[in-house]
């Protein structure tokens, strides 16, 4: 019986020092794998720090701009304040009139603003739609701002 568990015992731990040393012997090749890779990486990392920007690099830094400014405007779009739709509005010379004389647009009711600052005061532009209209008088002739809102108060007053 003490022979057996000598046996036993001689048996055990010659299975234990193959396993300690599979183990040690899988962990080398790891560690040393992982040394490889990793100055690979850092290889790679350096000539790519060193080289000329290439050009995918810089098509993606002008698309994220593109994103980011995209982003900002539909941002500031959604953050104005929308048209009061309760008030009372006028159709007249191609837009809309509020009771304070103020255009707004006739596809949205979104106030109006001026098309082209110094050229032709009769062009207006929605900025929520970006539809453009032009004051006319029934003939067709162009009317300014100033114009259209004398007219129209001779209209509703008169």
């Amino acid at each position: 019986m003490l022979s057996k568990t000598i046996k036993s015992t001689a048996k055990f731990f010659a299975n234990l020092m193959s396993n300690i040393f599979a183990v040690v012997l899988v962990g080398i090749v790891g560690v040393s794998t992982l040394i490889a890779w990793a100055t690979g990486t850092i290889d790679f990392l350096l000539q790519s720090i060193t080289i000329p920007t290439p050009l995918w690099a810089t098509i993606v830094v002008v698309l994220l701009c593109c994103l980011y400014t995209y982003l900002k405007v539909r941002q500031f779009r959604t953050t104005q304040k929308s048209p009061n739709v309760q008030e009372e509005l006028y159709e007249a010379f191609g837009v809309y009139w509020n009771n304070q004389y103020k255009l707004r647009c006739l596809k949205c009711k979104w106030p109006l603003k001026c098309a082209s600052k110094g050229q032709d005061p009769s062009l207006f532009w929605c900025s929520n739609c970006n539809t453009k209209f032009a004051l006319r008088d029934p003939n067709g002739n162009p009317l300014t701002e100033a114009n259209a809102i004398e007219r129209l108060k001779e209209v509703l007053i008169g």
